[in-house]
């Protein structure tokens, strides 16, 4: 189940213990994103089995865009009169040759011809091999949404005793940017490609010694899913999904606008955190606690 982007809740909310690596969360104003092996679920980003065969085909047609581009100019895709340093005598000579050479061969003769030339071309071979490793060291914040969930605040709420950041987002904050804030899927399978996938290239400058890097791009459908996909068990958490390419420490993605008690939480350390943010925090924040419901239905919200 996925939820949709125009039912994404105005408030995204942490829930956090109450201890000094929450209060530095505020005095700081920064989070953390963990990385993939950093998150409490074993089963995180992770991608189904890439068909070899249409491994195989994606590679191939890369490394077709490649050799176009070295041997096609625009607008009328004419073979280039000159190829970086060759003349037009040698370029002529070295296309009559390249013609005449298998797939494999043509490739391997474009990166001798880059490398001559001070340039690494990418190598479409090791996209997929990349991508894994991007995917083991993108950055993840999880958020909620809702604030009156029992097994959350369980827990990450410390038993009841911890507290639950509320983040609002406007148009230019990272929760509002779909490219850094993604709903979770609720799946059983694992994502997959059964197209093609979409891809980004960096060229670096001729003569650096630095490869060109042309890999499966972030905006790509399939690796996104995969650090948005958890399994059914997870669904109650509604949680959302604040996203970098990296983990670390990064700047709030929204604007601290609310802040919930937890139910065992006391005076006095709700009193601590109070003086803590009105000092710290510039914009108004507001304050609520959790209340038992009058039958079991659940938990319930109160402004403080």
């Amino acid at each position: 189940m996925k939820i949709n982007e125009q039912e994404k809740p105005k408030v995204l909310f942490k829930y956090r213990d109450d201890s000094e690596r929450t209060q530095d969360i505020i005095r700081n104003q920064k989070i953390w994103l963990s990385s993939p092996s950093q998150l409490n679920d074993p089963l995180e980003c992770r991608i189904g089995e890439i068909p070899p065969v249409w491994e195989a085909k994606t590679i191939r047609e890369m490394e077709q865009g490649q050799l176009m581009g070295l041997v096609a100019q625009r607008p009328f895709f004419e073979p280039p009169k000159r190829l970086f340093s060759l003349s037009e005598r040698e370029t002529k000579q070295w296309l009559k040759r390249f013609k005449k050479l298998t797939h494999s061969r043509k490739v391997k003769a474009m990166r001798s011809l880059y490398s001559d030339h001070g340039m690494r071309l990418s190598n479409p071979e090791n996209i997929f091999r990349d991508m894994r490793k991007r995917l083991s060291s993108v950055g993840i914040f999880s958020l909620s949404g809702t604030s009156a969930n029992e097994l959350m605040w369980a827990h990450y709420g410390a038993n009841h005793e911890g507290v639950a950041f509320g983040f609002s987002w406007s148009n230019d904050c990272k929760l509002a940017n779909p490219r850094h804030c993604l709903p979770a899927t609720y799946n059983r399978e694992k994502p997959t490609f059964k197209a093609g996938i979409k891809n980004e290239v960096q060229i670096m400058a001729p003569g650096s010694g630095v490869q060109n890097v042309q890999r499966v791009s972030f905006e790509d459908d399939v690796f996104r899913s995969t650090i948005s996909t958890k399994t059914p068990a997870w669904e109650y958490e509604k949680e959302w999904r604040y996203v970098e390419e990296s983990h670390g420490l990064f700047d709030f993605p929204g604007i601290l606008s609310q802040v919930v008690f937890g139910m065992r939480m006391s005076n006095e350390r709700r009193d601590f955190y109070k003086i803590l943010i009105n000092k710290v925090i510039q914009n108004d924040v507001e304050y609520f606690e959790v209340v038992e419901s009058e039958d079991l239905s659940g938990l319930g919200i109160r402004k403080v």
